[in-house]
């Protein structure tokens, strides 16, 4: 399928456009989530978390109804979370139950409380109405955390917009360039772009004949072979972006299963210039080898890193460069990304449409 990007510049998301708040969005890995209250700066708001006595994670407005004071610098009681400035003890549903020195507590004292879902190795909140909150809108994948891949986690902050980020995973074209020392290879510029939308999901492929940059061919032990990479970028949620590697060596032998990599990249918004970045990165070849796991998540963060300096300058210059309106070319291997900015756009409006 192919696609010509044709939207006005409008209709498309950009830095400026509202954060989608009936979504689903990664909070915190599982693992860092324990009895010590943790805060967590998501969606233009501030969560503290915890796990009740039961191992639940609760996720509660970090600020005290009362002056304002950070709740995750406060104390649990049991399953309940006292502030640290003025003693004003908050229930896991937000409501506040005890005020020191004070026989009753109006009913409206409250902050508000998330609805959190747990699926490892991380923690999903709803920042949309509670009264709207839609399971099935989770985009946890199947095979995330599951026991039949191999999984490294790494993890970045990226100064800059999680549009802007989305948009940079879809476009496989850089990867000659920004990624030349990293994953790039000199084929991939050449190589033409198959575009799939169906609706919402929105993906683009690419198959190359090439040498594999070191963070495959080393594992692999294809050093110096030519193979067939076939890459393809999803987009799924605002809160997720799937990447897919399938590799076949063109010299040698192919081991069974196909060896694949599949890269979750969980993009939460801190706010509309900055990005919580997790990446988890699963494979189906050379299991139960931490020192490839941690050969695979060093030279993924090294590319990542790229990434991130890329979208930072950008948003640099979006800030400098305000004087006068700027417009922005569009080339045909923007097609994805275009989809994807023209359906974030679309929720944003949905979302301010109530």
């Amino acid at each position: 399928m192919t696609a010509k990007p044709s939207a006005p510049v409008h209709l498309l998301a950009d830095h400026t456009t509202p954060l989608i708040r009936s979504a689903w969005y990664v909070v915190a890995r599982s693992d860092e989530v324990t009895r010590e209250p943790r805060a967590c700066d998501a969606m233009e708001t501030s969560l503290v978390l915890y796990r009740n006595a039961a191992g639940q994670v609760v996720a509660l407005q970090n600020r005290c109804c009362h002056r304002s004071f950070p709740l995750a610098h406060g104390k649990l009681e049991g399953d309940a979370i006292r502030c640290g400035y003025h003693g004003l003890l908050y229930a896991p549903d937000g409501r506040c139950i005890e005020i020191p020195m004070q026989k009753s507590v109006p009913a409206s004292l409250r902050v508000r409380a998330y609805p959190v879902v747990e699926r490892k190795p991380f923690v999903w909140a709803w920042f949309g109405p509670p009264d709207a909150v839609d399971p099935e809108a989770l985009p946890h994948p199947d095979w995330l955390g599951h026991a039949g891949w191999d999984m490294y986690i790494g993890y970045l902050r990226i100064d800059a917009s999680y549009i802007h980020l989305h948009e940079n995973l879809l476009d496989l074209s850089h990867l000659s360039f920004l990624h030349a020392t990293t994953f790039g290879t000199p084929e991939y510029a050449r190589a033409p772009v198959e575009l799939d939308v169906q609706g919402t999901r929105i993906e683009a492929w690419r198959h190359v004949e090439c040498h594999l940059p070191d963070i495959y061919s080393v594992p692999l032990g294809w050093q110096g072979q030519r193979a067939r990479r076939s890459s393809g970028s999803c987009f799924v949620a605002p809160g997720l972006h799937v990447n897919t590697g399938y590799l076949r060596n063109l010299e040698g032998a192919n081991p069974q299963p196909e060896p694949t990599i599949r890269v979750a990249q969980v993009i939460t918004p801190i706010d509309r210039h900055s990005t919580h970045y997790w990446f988890a990165g699963c494979r189906n070849f050379v299991r139960g080898r931490p020192d490839i796991d941690d050969f695979m998540c060093k030279a993924q963060f090294a590319a990542f890193a790229e990434d991130q300096f890329a979208m930072q300058q950008i948003t640099r210059l979006e800030a400098i460069d305000s004087a006068a309106p700027v417009v922005e070319a569009h080339i045909p291997t923007d097609a994805a990304g275009i989809a994807m900015r023209r359906h974030l756009a679309a929720l944003a409006a949905r979302d301010a449409a109530g």
